[in-house]
């Protein structure tokens, strides 16, 4: 009997190994198109940039890329390009100053604005505490003399935050004193504890852009319109053209881009920009589009038309955000047609200030060498039987192996 179970497991244990085996070859295999990433020499998450020419090569959104480490399972990654966190808040301390000891009359904190910058809110970190206190707000630029800024502002309660402190705001009229005493005021009372005071500067993200190989562009002027055709090798994504305008010296005139067929013309023509090139501005077309061929209508109205003398591509650098281990390689692959949208639970990282993650970069794609093609044109569910013709071959191969061993047992 105990025989027989060790049979039944053994059996079993070789099926699993089986089917996760052409399970893995055959999630791996899909992908048309590979890229390396560069080691690591210690644990950690990292921000990966992704390669315009492996960007160029994948699907439309990015969906179809997909992390691998070297025994070929998939690793969770967020996707970002830095501007999906937005705005991020850094606070400046203003450093505590001392002050003459505390009264009983009042909590008196003094803090310095090293920088004598304009403000007109002062932040506060506490200590929690509720308490019926009112606070005064006083400058100085000597700590002799002081000024009254604002008086009677009423000091909040902790409320149930689960933190052993909070935050306060002061709003007042903009001022740039060197000095700012915080008065709270509570005669014969206990003091508060005020820990930290300063201000949030609010900073926005900048887009960063990697530019794209060399554009081949053409120019033609007709009546009172231009029309630049630009080429690219690949499908790239691109975020932002910049046109090399010399002349004339002043100028506003409409552009309209569109992506398009490798005709140029208007029978497969999407307009993806609407905006004005003008002398005073950045000579700079915003846009998002992964296409190989772009089109660009300036208006020239009466005017003489504008001296493009060359164009240049950028794409907003795109990242995968994720953990990698030491001791592992770890690969992208991309070029799946029939893939489908991902969702890890690493996903929130892409809303995250990631500025300060270090950055590795990947290798240039290639054909991966597993991708599965056939010699000729076949339809898409023959390779699907052929998968299921070569797992039952391997099912029957071990079968066949498991009788054997089993006969040798008994």
């Amino acid at each position: 009997m105990m025989k027989k179970r060790r049979v039944k497991l053994i059996t079993a244990l070789f099926c699993v190994l089986a089917l996760s085996g052409i399970n893995t070859y055959a999630q791996v295999n899909a992908f048309k198109y590979r890229a390396d990433i560069k080691k690591i020499d210690s644990a950690g998450i990292y921000k990966i940039e992704l390669n315009p020419g492996l960007i160029a090569k994948s699907a439309k959104g990015l969906y179809d890329i997909r992390l691998f480490d070297n025994t070929g399972k998939t690793v969770a990654y967020a996707l970002s390009n830095n501007l999906s966190a937005g705005n991020q808040d850094s606070f400046i301390e203003f450093p505590a100053v001392n002050s003459s000891p505390e009264t009983d009359t009042a909590t008196v904190y003094i803090s310095e604005n090293v920088n004598r910058l304009n403000v007109n809110q002062l932040w506060i970190d506490l200590k929690n505490t509720s308490v019926n206190r009112n606070v005064n707000l006083t400058g100085s630029d000597d700590l002799k003399t002081w000024f009254a800024i604002k008086e009677g502002i009423q000091l909040q309660d902790a409320g149930e935050s689960g933190k052993p402190d909070y935050e306060q705001s002061f709003s007042f009229p903009t001022s740039n004193y060197r000095y700012f005493k915080i008065q709270v005021n509570g005669k014969n009372k206990a003091p508060v504890k005020i820990l930290r005071s300063g201000i949030y500067l609010t900073q926005s993200n900048q887009p960063e852009y990697a530019e794209l190989p060399p554009v081949k562009f053409t120019k033609t002027d007709t009546g009172k319109k231009t029309s630049i055709f630009i080429r690219f090798d690949e499908p790239y994504l691109v975020n932002k053209l910049h046109l090399n305008i010399t002349g004339p010296k002043y100028y506003s005139r409409k552009a309209v881009v569109y992506t398009t067929d490798k005709n140029f013309d208007n029978v497969n023509a999407d307009a993806i920009c609407d905006t004005v090139l003008n002398s005073s501005g950045t000579q700079d077309l915003v846009l998002s589009a992964k296409t190989k061929y772009i089109r660009i209508d300036i208006f020239n109205g009466d005017d003489n038309p504008l001296q493009v003398t060359s164009v240049k591509a950028y794409q907003l650098k795109q990242y995968i955000i994720s953990y990698l281990a030491v001791g592992h390689d770890y690969y992208i692959l991309t070029g799946d047609s029939l893939a489908k949208n991902v969702n890890y639970d690493l996903s929130f990282l892409k809303y995250c200030s990631i500025d300060k993650l270090p950055v590795i970069t990947t290798n240039n794609a290639y054909k991966n060498s597993g991708y599965a093609t056939a010699t000729t044109p076949q339809p898409k569910h023959d390779i699907g039987l052929w998968i299921w013709l070569s797992m039952l071959i391997a099912l029957a191969l071990l079968s066949f192996l498991t009788v054997k061993m089993t006969r040798k047992i008994q």
